[in-house]
């Protein structure tokens, strides 16, 4: 289907050669356009033959020269993604209570996204014209949710409407040249211990090209009526996880096997050291993250404190009951700095999910006004991860709503201690 455009931006090449928005791309040097991917793809060439269309179905055709310091300025329609066909046995999604953001419950498993956004995919709608595509624009790397590299047991973890031969895909397409980051969301009592330690021996092939393995613990909510029970996992069984990975690490002699931060915090032990996580090709996924806020608020601690002495008010810091450990470390180190001011720390119980979320990102409004009752000269210190893109929480609020709410002033501060941002 040709590619529609949404808008053209003046004094780019595209509006010097008169296309416009409303137009659709037909082909590009003979090749047909399907999506953003392949705009950016073929339209990297010096010469651009373009065939363009209507919306009265009248096709044209002109050519662009590209210039080194001129966008070609081209924004198509924004891009719809491929679905997810699976119901898998631990699907968060599936696990919400109605009458939340509509966006919550999209569940797209899409290898474009996979590729630009880092989405994990689990690589059953594929069709052969994608594994075609993806070998000749080498659509690399892409993000796995495998699981388990038994057929059998991941079709009873995903239960795809369209069961394919995972392993069979990687080859395939590792032959091509294409690389793989790789996650297992283990389930107690189905892809854990022996189960685990098989999948990521079968993922040590080194002509697989995986780049790196993420094991994460399965997150259940209190909405699973109706749901097959599942168990998840406590302190005993984190720690005997995270010994296996440790084990496996060293049998093979590899560093691309990781623990979720769940599991450390479950267990009670400290995280790894930076060089633990190379370069954190998995910190999206909750691998990596307490080492890195700590790395970069010991680089940023002394710009951070010239912010919280802005003003007189004290501080009262909230985080999950996964990151406690971590956070409290961090407030008490403020507080040796800050002898004239009182900092605290909030812990919020997530009442919202149940007692098994304790993660930051899924800590809603509804929780933090619940729960917390900050005194009224106090500044309300909140993790970033907790909004959208869009600035919203899980529940629909805004920063501005909770200003209003608590009547205090707020910093968002990014969970990975990068950047923060007054509101008030």
């Amino acid at each position: 289907m040709p590619l529609a455009i949404k808008s053209i931006e003046p004094g780019s090449l595209a509006d010097d050669a008169g296309i416009k928005a409303g137009e659709s791309i037909v082909e590009l040097n003979g090749i047909d356009i399907r999506d953003f991917l392949d705009l950016e793809f073929y339209a990297s060439d010096y010469k651009l033959d373009f065939v363009l269309k209507d919306n009265a179905g009248t096709e044209r055709k002109l050519t662009i020269y590209r210039e080194s310091a001129r966008p070609l300025g081209i924004t198509p329609f924004e891009y719809r993604h491929r679905n997810c066909n699976n119901h898998c046995i631990f699907c968060f999604i599936d696990q919400m209570p109605p009458g939340m953001r509509r966006t919550l419950y999209a569940k797209d498993d899409d290898y474009i996204f996979s590729f630009v956004f880092g989405n994990y995919i689990t690589l059953t709608n594929l069709l052969e014209a994608d594994l075609s595509r993806i070998c000749e624009q080498h659509i690399s790397p892409l993000y796995v949710s495998l699981h388990s590299t038994d057929n059998i047991l991941r079709q009873k973890l995903i239960r795809s409407a369209k069961p394919q031969d995972a392993m069979q895909i990687l080859r395939r397409l590792a032959g091509c040249g294409i690389s793989f980051h790789t996650q297992i969301v283990c389930v107690p009592g189905y892809n854990d211990k022996e189960e685990l330690k098989r999948s990521i021996g079968d993922l040590m092939d080194p002509a697989l090209n995986v780049e790196s393995i993420g094991v994460v613990p399965v997150g259940l909510t209190k909405y699973r009526k109706g749901l097959c029970e599942l168990k998840t996992f406590d302190s005993a069984t984190a720690a005997e996880t995270l010994d296996i990975i440790a084990t496996l690490r060293e049998q093979y002699d590899s560093d691309i096997i990781f623990a979720a931060d769940e599991f450390y915090s479950l267990a009670g032990r400290d995280v790894p050291l930076g060089d633990y996580y190379l370069d954190y090709p998995q910190i999206e996924n909750g691998i990596g993250m307490l080492r890195c806020t700590q790395i970069n608020f010991n680089k940023r601690k002394r710009s951070f404190l010239k912010e919280l002495r802005k003003s007189d008010s004290n501080y009262t810091f909230v985080c999950s009951q996964s990151a406690e450990r971590w956070i409290r470390h961090i407030v008490e180190s403020l507080a040796k700095r800050l002898p004239d001011r009182r900092l605290e720390l909030q812990v919020i119980r997530n009442d919202f999910f149940g007692e098994h979320v304790t993660v930051a990102g899924l800590i809603t409004a509804e929780d933090i006004t619940g729960q917390l009752k900050p005194a009224p000269d106090t500044t309300i210190v909140l993790p970033a991860c907790i909004f959208n893109h869009e600035g919203y929480t899980l529940d629909g609020k805004t920063i501005g709503d909770l200003c209003t709410v608590m009547k205090r002033d707020i910093l968002v501060v990014d969970p990975l201690w990068e950047d923060w941002q007054r509101h008030g």
